[in-house]
């Protein structure tokens, strides 16, 4: 009786264990730039110079995170990631400034971005070339993601009119389509992760792109760390980084030490 009570009790536990396992989540920063630049004039909540972006990434690292793509994180199994602390280093829009001031960092410390691009603003200038795209996206260090073709380029009041008009709703799918044709063409990979413009979506717009057009995750501009699990139906949150922080405050927000 005495044994078959151990054996019972050590089958409990495994169950548990496993049960555990399967419902484990991690938390997952994710840092959202915009534009890099030297140009001090222009450093502002959505605008850093290079050496914030060197001392991010260097304080982080120093912390303990590993850096991932989007997609890295969205098709990793999640047991693999147990005990580590995730960085996404999100870009937006797709100024120049990230292949001659971002791209060197992340070659100088080997660590992994998703940088998210206008599709109607490549080759124009101020943004990032073709040639550009194509480069960083072989290095295996950046991955390119949707941040719309044209919808950028409309003011927000519009966006929103635009999301929730039933009769427009799939011009809005066509757009995102089109740039991420764009991007492939570039660089001959498929698109699968969004950020949405203004951090603005819909519950039905974006599952409609995850279920229709391949996108396996998607953020928003909504502020705070994610507690992953697996589920990716929710678009990401994100933590601005703005040029009146320093690096360690921001770690500390990240790991919500305030």
């Amino acid at each position: 009786m005495k044994k078959r009570l151990l054996i019972l009790t050590a089958i409990f536990a495994f169950l548990m264990l496993g049960s555990a396992t399967a419902f484990a989540s991690y938390n997952v920063v994710t840092l959202m730039y915009h534009n890099v630049t030297n140009d001090s004039s222009r450093w502002d909540d959505y605008c850093v110079p290079a050496s914030v972006l060197d001392s991010d990434i260097s304080y982080f690292m120093s912390g303990g995170y590993e850096t991932l793509t989007a997609s890295e994180l969205a098709n990793e199994d999640m047991s693999n990631l147990n005990g580590k602390n995730i960085l996404l280093l999100t870009f937006d829009d797709g100024y120049s400034g990230w292949y001659t001031d971002v791209y060197p960092i992340l070659k100088k410390y080997n660590a992994k971005a998703s940088m998210y691009i206008v599709g109607s603003k490549i080759d124009h200038y101020g943004y990032l070339t073709s040639y550009q795209i194509k480069e960083m996206s072989e290095s295996g260090l950046v991955e390119f993601g949707n941040h719309t073709d044209k919808i950028h380029q409309t003011p927000f009041e519009i966006v929103q009119n635009l999301y929730n008009d039933s009769y427009v709703f799939w011009d809005v799918v066509d757009d995102i389509r089109t740039n991420a044709d764009k991007l492939k063409s570039i660089t001959g990979k498929d698109v699968t992760s969004i950020t949405w413009p203004y951090g603005y979506y819909t519950s039905m717009l974006d599952s409609t792109i995850k279920d229709n057009l391949g996108y396996a995750i998607s953020f928003s501009t909504n502020y705070g760390v994610n507690v992953y699990s697996g589920d990716l139906s929710v678009p990401f949150n994100r933590i601005n980084r703005e040029y009146s922080t320093t690096s360690q405050s921001l770690y500390e927000r990240a790991n919500s030490k305030f």
